[in-house]
């Protein structure tokens, strides 16, 4: 039981800190307090106990799963740690939600990349002509997902085709316009940016777990990397880039915009990524406390570091929303929001400079200055899961001593 929690644990994209400290807290309910876990980028290790080999089990690290399988796993989880459940109950209710199909069809997957593509794409204010554009190349990129995720193909690969062609498509719409054309590209590519996992990887970097911390920053760097080397095929194909990726771009949308975007979006990825019955007015309160705390966070600091306004007013939030009984769990709510926080995109710009070559220089600074947001972000998902400790603790010992406190 302890294997297949800690397997499909890994795959929701949690932090490994807090998948072990999880399943030890199962181990020690069902009597194995001195059981020893260690968590590999593809390999889990289990010793209950000194009487008992350690087991072993490997971990598919390319396969990543839906908001609606990450919920049932986590509650599975949490009925083995309360011993609501039989070890051979879990490993079944596990088997069925690896197994469990998406909530909506593939047309809906198909428009609902579109609509989180048109979300993403108002929160940076692009101009109106450009909407259209955003439209099409979410449904284009949503219907290459669907195809790959069909015949089982795709992985990298599909992340740098995807690229490539929406590449020649925004290069195309903006002759002589790199600025324009890049801002045209990140938002249909949106799904692909691994904000979680650079994030996640800092956060195991932070908590001492080094090995798999520095694998899921590498693959996380490997994937913009990649996606950058679409960019900058697809740019080629129809003539290359001749100014730097990064730069003022038209903004003839108001400043109504982004809170538009973030509903728009939050509606978007909530089909997308299968989130569970009636959790999408949750979805949406963590996605605009996130948004907000960024916000705040650019007014009191700057616009690099807003991201830990942002992740420490945005955990804290999700972890009270979770204790709403149609809620789904905290780590599922904040997952989306990854992908409005800005060091996947900043990462993006810079990576695509560098593998260009025309503004080496800047593309540089644009990924010193993703690494210091991502470290941002990463702090301020563990200020806020210290947040949240110490309220428990005070929340805890009132209940046990009303009248003292």
């Amino acid at each position: 039981m302890l294997l297949s929690l800690g397997v499909a644990l890994t795959m929701t994209g949690d932090a490994v800190s807090e998948v072990q400290a999880r399943l030890a807290a199962i181990a020690a309910a069902h009597g194995y307090e001195r059981a020893r876990i260690s968590v590999f980028p593809t390999l889990l290790i289990i010793a209950v106990d000194e009487e008992h080999p350690a087991g072993l089990r490997t971990i598919d690290s390319t396969r990543h799963l839906r908001l609606d399988q990450s919920t049932e796993v986590i509650r599975v989880a949490r009925a083995a740690q309360a011993t609501d459940i039989s070890p051979a109950e879990a490993r079944a209710q596990l088997q069925r939600a690896f197994a469990m199909s998406p909530r909506f069809g593939t047309v809906a997957y198909v428009l609902s990349h579109a609509v989180a593509t048109v979300g993403l794409a108002l929160v940076i204010r692009p101009a109106a002509v450009d909407l259209w554009l955003y439209v099409l190349l979410g449904l284009l990129v949503g219907a290459m997902k669907a195809w790959a995720a069909r015949f089982a193909t795709g992985g990298y690969l599909i992340a740098i085709v995807s690229a490539a062609v929406v590449s020649a498509i925004a290069f195309l719409a903006h002759d002589g316009n790199d600025a324009a054309s890049l801002r045209l590209i990140i938002p249909p590519l949106v799904t692909f940016l691994p904000g979680a996992l650079l994030t996640m990887a800092t956060v195991d970097l932070a908590m001492g777990e080094t090995v798999t911390g520095a694998s899921r920053f590498v693959a996380g760097v490997l994937q913009l990397t990649l996606l950058g080397v679409g960019i900058v095929i697809g740019a080629e194909i129809v003539g290359g880039p001749s100014g730097p990726a990064a730069g003022e771009a038209a903004r003839a949308l108001g400043a109504w915009a982004p809170w538009l975007g973030v509903l728009v979006f939050g509606l978007g990825i909530a089909v997308h990524e299968s989130a569970p019955k009636r959790s999408v007015p949750w979805l949406l309160v963590v996605l605009f406390s996130a948004w907000i705390g960024q916000i705040v966070g650019r007014q009191v600091v700057d616009a690099e570091l807003s991201g830990f306004v942002g992740a420490a007013v945005m955990v804290p939030i999700a972890h009270a929303v979770a204790r709403v009984r149609t809620a789904p769990p905290a780590h599922v709510m904040f997952l989306p929001a990854f992908w409005l926080l800005v060091p996947g995109t900043i990462g993006l710009v810079g990576i695509t400079e560098l593998v260009g070559g025309t503004h080496a220089e800047l593309g540089a600074e644009n990924f010193g200055t993703a690494l210091v947001a991502n470290g941002s972000v990463a702090l301020g998902i563990l200020t806020g899961s210290l947040i949240v400790r110490a309220s428990s603790i005070v929340l805890r010992r009132r209940a046990r001593d009303p009248i003292s406190a």
